[in-house]
Order: C-alpha cells, then sequence, then structure tokens
C-alpha cells in the first residue's frame, strides 16, 4: 500500500494513550488504557447518539457471593501495576487432554514497555477483571511464554508489525471456580466462509476489557472482513482482519469470536486501530476517529491478527513444550 501525503495511515494501539507522530505515519501510544478514546462506530450522525452495541459479558448472581460468565473465560492483564489488555482461555484438550493448567492466547505488544522496548518486569492474569478479589488472579511466569515475531522497537517501521503481534501464555493454576467448558476452542479462520457463517444465523463477537465499564464486555454482529491492497491495511501480510466491533481501551488481546449456532471459535486476536488523517487530521482529532463514526476499511477500522494454521501450529508446540517440562518436575 502506498501512502501520499493526504493518507497518511494511524495505527493505534487500544491500550495506549500518548499521541506520537511519525513523518508517514501516525500512531497513538500510552500504557493505560483508562482514558483510552472508545472506538464505537455508527452512522457518523451525532443526532442519533453513540450506537454502542457493547454488553458486559458477566454479571452477578442474585445471591451476591459470586460471579457467572455468560459464556466465555476471558480476562485482563495486569503489568507493573497498570491493566495492559485482554487475554482469553484457550480450550486445548483436543491437543492434549492431560495438560494440567491453562494456555491463554493475547497479543504480544500488551506485555510491552513501550517506552522502554522491554518486557514488563511483573504480569498477572485477572479473571473477568477481577483482580481486587482473592482467588480470582494468577502471577504469569514470562518465561513460559510463546511470543510471535513482534519487535517492540520496530513497531513504528510500517503495516508489518501486527502480523507477529500475538502470544500464548501459561497459567499453572487456574482461578477459583474455574469451569474449563468455558474456554474456547481456537480454530483456522478460514474454516468457514463468511455466506455459510450467516445463512447458519452466526456472528462475528469481539470479547474485550473495556476501560470505560471497567469490565470484560462483548461486541456483537461484528463486520469482519480481511485486508486488501486498497484499504488501510494495505494487504501487508495474510490474515490481517479488519473489524467494526465496538471497543475500549484494553481491548488489545481480546478475542475476535466466530459464533456459530450453539458453539464459538476464537478465530482473531485484537492488535489496534488504523485510521486515515485525510478524514480524520490530527489536528481535530488527535486521539483518532470521534465516536460514533462510520466504519470504513479504507478510512476507519480495527485491526487485528487472524488465527490460522501457523498460529494453531504455534499453539500444539507450545502445550507440547508444557507437557514434555511438566513431566520433568
Amino acid at each position: 500500500m502506498r501512502l501520499d501525503w493526504k493518507s497518511f495511515v494511524h495505527l493505534t494501539y487500544q491500550l495506549l494513550l500518548i499521541a506520537s507522530l511519525a513523518s508517514i505515519i501516525t500512531t497513538a501510544w500510552g500504557q493505560a488504557p483508562v482514558n483510552t478514546p472508545v472506538n464505537i462506530y455508527g452512522d457518523g450522525v451525532p443526532e442519533n447518539g453513540i450506537e454502542d452495541s457493547r454488553e458486559q459479558l458477566m454479571g452477578r448472581h442474585d445471591s451476591g457471593n459470586g460471579f457467572s460468565t455468560r459464556s466465555l473465560n476471558a480476562g485482563t492483564i495486569k503489568c507493573d501495576g497498570k491493566i495492559r489488555g485482554t487475554a482469553m482461555v484457550l480450550d486445548t484438550r483436543e491437543l492434549e487432554p492431560g495438560l494440567d493448567g491453562v494456555v491463554l492466547a493475547s497479543a504480544a505488544h500488551v506485555f510491552y514497555d513501550l517506552d522502554r522496548k522491554r518486557l514488563f518486569k511483573r504480569c498477572e492474569f485477572h479473571f473477568l477483571a477481577l483482580g481486587e478479589l482473592a482467588g480470582y488472579r494468577a502471577k504469569i511466569d514470562l518465561k513460559k511464554t510463546r511470543f510471535g515475531s513482534y519487535n517492540p522497537a520496530a513497531a513504528l517501521a510500517g503495516l508489518e508489525f501486527g502480523q507477529g503481534d500475538w502470544v500464548y501464555f501459561y497459567l499453572a493454576r487456574p482461578w477459583k471456580n474455574f469451569n474449563p467448558e468455558q474456554s474456547i476452542v481456537p480454530r483456522d479462520f478460514n474454516f468457514l466462509e463468511m455466506e455459510e457463517l450467516e445463512s447458519a444465523g452466526g456472528e462475528f463477537r469481539l470479547v474485550a476489557f473495556d476501560s470505560t465499564a471497567q469490565v470484560i464486555s462483548i461486541s456483537r454482529n461484528c463486520r469482519v472482513v480481511e485486508s486488501r491492497g486498497d484499504d488501510l491495511g494495505g494487504g501487508a501480510w495474510q490474515g490481517q482482519l479488519l473489524d467494526d466491533c465496538d471497543s475500549a481501551g484494553g481491548a488489545s488481546g481480546g478475542g475476535l469470536v466466530a459464533a456459530v449456532g450453539n458453539r464459538e471459535y476464537l478465530v482473531g486476536i485484537r492488535s489496534g486501530s488504523h485510521w486515515s488523517e485525510e478524514y480524520f487530521p490530527a489536528s481535530q482529532h488527535p486521539l483518532g476517529p470521534p465516536d460514533g463514526s462510520v466504519w470504513n476499511p479504507s478510512t476507519n477500522t480495527n485491526f487485528g491478527r487472524a488465527i490460522d494454521a501457523d498460529l494453531l501450529r504455534e499453539l500444539n508446540d507450545f502445550v507440547q513444550q508444557l507437557m514434555s517440562a511438566n513431566s520433568r518436575l
């Protein structure tokens, strides 16, 4: 994809706060998602209000003594004291039913201090963002991870950085009341055709942290396309998915889910957003398009990494590595 002076591409990670400008690509960065602008798509008419389709993933029992999920095991990643993004708990029983503990998927950049270009020193997983409650958080061993080719020092170099923006990590002990039936099975994005999904009454969803409400939310009925040469992703790498799922800061690492019948599959990992300065000049929109803006892959869109044969192979290798290491204990 060629960029001219009237069409700069903005790449933004959704858990970040500070806007920085490069000569060709403008990227919004930061270290905590709380004040990051919400990427809520609409019809572009402010008078109609903000068309936010997100629903809360969890809710209290009537007794008030516990929590119940509406569908999936998911949570937040907190590193060096701040929430950095989202992670999805994977159902790996088809690969290795005897694995103790759980494997999770997220975006690689969530684990990096982007100012210092290094991994954070300490990270935790908080089930359903309930880290303040005992029994719902677990320390992440950064030595038991499988990172993609993401390079924080080269993250601003071009559109290709999202291709390696994925990570698998392992928790030896699940949290309190863990239910493996609510973990999600990863599937190759190409396992279904868009027409098949629609004809079966299915839909795409995003499960991710909502920094506005401080909960894990679901954005339903998302539109998803694979990047081509004439959109903001530029078709820079195979498996770059563009979507209009409503989301907020902390959504990085969230799960793009294909819901087919009564089954849900993880088919992508959220990375960030693109937008065009021709339509959203930095002088007027320093933090990106305003709430309710129209989704258009050529001017304003989210993007992520599709689950494909390569990521499934990496997952299988990681699980077998964990099994081998655990057998030696």
